[in-house]
């Protein structure tokens, strides 16, 4: 009955009050481009609803303005143009796609993900079992050793056989 009336002078963006949340807590950092690329990009095989264009627009012109604040920021710590500040910025933002394949919007994250399971699943494949060790561990490899050993075995069935052909032998 009594719902929030939207703001008319808040963008499209903060109706959508998580999102709004993400964005301000990365505000400024790398992360921020990332995510944002995440956003836009479907990486769910067409399962994704999407967002309204103003929101997508939004979240656009804010990753430009996150880039270019980065610039800036960097600009004046290093004592550098802007041109080159941003050109740094930039390259570093390409690099870390390169570097995660997750972070990169343009790849399929449940792909990489599947990959990288199959990947693991090799490499354990093919590491030797671990050895275990202990006092218990010793013991169940004697005993599994004493109960397959021929010896063993001969020595059981003979003592079976004595036991069950002794009454006939009195």
């Amino acid at each position: 009955m009594n719902a929030p009336q939207p703001n008319p002078e808040a963008s499209a963006l903060e109706s959508i009050g998580h999102l709004k949340e993400k964005v301000c807590l990365m505000w400024g950092s790398q992360e921020l481009d990332a995510f944002i690329g995440r956003l836009l990009m479907d990486s769910r095989g067409g399962a994704r609803q999407g967002l309204p264009m103003t929101v997508a627009a939004d979240l656009l012109f804010l990753t430009k303005i996150n880039k270019i604040i980065r610039a800036i920021d960097l600009m004046r710590s290093q004592q550098i143009k802007f041109k080159d500040a941003f050109h740094i910025v930039d390259q570093g933002d390409h690099k870390r796609l390169e570097a995660d394949e997750l972070d990169n919007p343009l790849v399929s994250r449940d792909t990489v993900i599947k990959v990288r399971n199959e990947e693991r699943r090799v490499e354990q494949a093919r590491r030797p079992a671990p050895e275990p060790s202990g006092i218990t561990a010793g013991f169940g490899r004697l005993v599994f050793k004493l109960l397959f050993s021929k010896a063993f075995l001969l020595m059981i069935a003979v003592i079976l056989t004595a036991k069950l052909l002794w009454p006939y032998f009195k």
